[in-house]
């Protein structure tokens, strides 16, 4: 008996529900946890990662047992014409690099290189690239064939890292990314083009039984390996049903509808473009995280976490439901509804923040200005990194606390190491007042001689592994400010990071250190 799609849809969704149970005890286990000390983060406790080893451990044995049963599903799979086979074969190569980022942070240059190698291979031994678009009121634009293969690496792998950067609430990620998949679905049951209805329908199944666990109050999250992963599939997954049908029903090779997916993921889309520019225009990397994707702007308007979510949730299902338009509609009405739809994205966006008068006057001019400053505070944490990746004992560490201070303008740095016993660096559980410790303090040397303290700001943070507390830190700023902002404690995380890093690298060989109990470097 071959079972239907609605069956293998409540079996992916089933299987989900079993599945990330298990893998959340295996990453609390092993230490695999976002940690909630951090600028960035919203949730109170440590929350287990790599709820994508769910989604997509489910997701492939609903694909095995539709290609054993399925005709259609065996053919797209390990057939003659295996576009699906690759395709999931590209998803587990994109899932071990998001892996790898959950547990060991790559190198951003490193990831993008990664997935741009993968989605190369994929598009290429998928025959994944276009080219011609259909434009609705233009018509259709031709170009050279190597172009469109690299328009299509392009798409995928901007689309995986879209979903990862929109993926900053419970169940933000997973739910756009589901919206998205359900415009898919019904594009790929209407054109029709029944391998892309299947592929989606079940991924659909397998999103939906992770959101039990992944909607607010999240008890685990997609990590990397997942959003990176779902942003993939559904990166092929949109240039599958964009292809354009011809007049007598057979796909148009080469040709595709080049408005359905921009219209479709045109959330993730275009928080990620929003990011990347603004970075930029500060002077800082498009790579350096910030809080002021549209959730965070969201709340910072007064909407809760769970509001944030929903609100996010509907302009998603609206930007489906025009996608799907926009690939079977016709007409004067479709016009109609673009323009309703971007006068509506123009509003949302101002209420935002974007597009504002004020942008072009005193905020542009302040953006300019502090675009030096931004670059100096961010090669200073750079060097600061490099420093403490080179180095081997912890009587080092004040150089990389000269380098930072460059740009980061503190005057003091007190650090604790925790010991565990037999000189190694780090305790499991939280420090108490037995717990034996050994200081490192660095000052400024241009505050020499006596300066006031009526100006000072300390501020402390702590030194975590993935399964160790290393230490804690305190920070003392002599010019008179009140606070840190978000940007300045993103890259102070980042020197925790590597500490974090080199306190794992020389824990197994501190018994050769000094015994001395305080290392100062003025």
């Amino acid at each position: 008996m071959t079972p239907s799609i609605y069956s293998l849809f409540v079996l992916g969704a089933f299987l989900t529900c079993v599945f990330t149970p298990v893998v959340r005890h295996l990453a609390l286990k092993r230490g695999f946890v976002d940690c909630p000390q951090r600028a960035r983060k919203v949730h109170q406790h440590p929350i287990p990662r790599l709820g994508g080893a769910a989604v997509l451990g489910s997701y492939l044995v609903i694909l095995l047992i539709g290609g054993l049963t399925v005709p259609s599903l065996q053919a797209t799979l390990w057939g003659e014409n295996p576009v699906a086979g690759v395709i999931v074969l590209g998803a587990l190569v994109i899932f071990g690099i998001g892996v790898l980022d959950d547990l060991s942070r790559l190198s951003p240059r490193v990831k993008l290189l990664g997935e741009f190698l993968t989605v190369g291979a994929v598009v290429w031994f998928a025959d994944l690239s276009f080219s011609t678009v259909e434009v609705i009121g233009i018509g259709s634009i031709s170009f050279p064939n190597w172009f469109g293969f690299g328009l299509a690496c392009l798409w995928i792998a901007g689309m995986a890292n879209a979903v990862n950067l929109i993926d900053g609430l419970d169940g933000l990620a997973s739910g756009i990314t589901l919206l998205g998949l359900i415009a898919i679905s019904v594009v790929g049951f209407l054109l029709p083009i029944p391998d892309v209805t299947w592929l989606s329908t079940l991924l659909i199944g397998c999103l939906l039984g992770f959101l039990v666990y992944n909607s607010r109050p999240a008890s685990i999250f997609l990590g990397d390996c997942g959003s990176l992963t779902l942003g993939y599939l559904a990166g092929c997954l949109c240039l599958l049903a964009s292809a354009s049908p011809a007049e007598n029903g057979v796909v148009a090779e080469g040709k595709i509808n080049g408005i359905f997916p921009l219209l479709a993921f045109a959330l993730p889309i275009t928080d990620c473009i929003f990011a990347i520019v603004r970075r930029i225009l500060r002077g800082r990397s498009p790579f350096s995280p910030d809080m002021e994707h549209f959730h965070h702007r969201l709340m910072a308007k007064g909407l809760s976490h769970g509001k944030a979510v929903l609100a996010m949730w509907a302009a998603a299902f609206t930007c489906s439901f025009v996608s799907v338009a926009a690939a079977l509609g016709k007409g004067d009405q479709l016009t109609a509804l673009f323009v309703f739809f971007g006068f509506g994205g123009f509003i949302l966006l101002r209420y935002l923040g974007y597009f504002r008068f004020e942008f072009f006057g005193q905020g542009f001019s302040s953006l300019l200005e502090n675009r030096k400053s931004a670059r100096t505070a961010e090669q200073a944490v750079k060097n600061a990194e490099e420093l403490l990746s080179q180095m081997n004992s912890i009587e080092e560490i004040p150089e990389a606390f000269g380098k930072a201070a460059e740009g980061m303008q503190f005057q003091e740095v007190s650090l604790v190491f925790f010991e565990e016993g037999h000189g190694r660096l780090g305790i499991k559980g939280e420090a108490n007042t037995s717990t034996t410790r050994k200081s490192i303090n660095w000052k400024d040397p241009k505050q020499s001689g006596f300066y006031s303290r009526d100006k000072e700001f300390v501020t402390d943070f702590g030194i975590n592994g993935r399964n160790f507390a290393y230490g804690s830190i305190r920070y003392t700023y002599m010019d008179g400010r009140i606070g840190l902002d978000v940007q300045e404690e993103i890259l102070l995380e980042r020197i925790h990071d590597a500490l974090a890093s080199m306190a794992a690298r020389v824990s197994k060989n501190i018994e050769g250190i000094t015994s001395v109990e305080e290392i100062t470097s003025d």
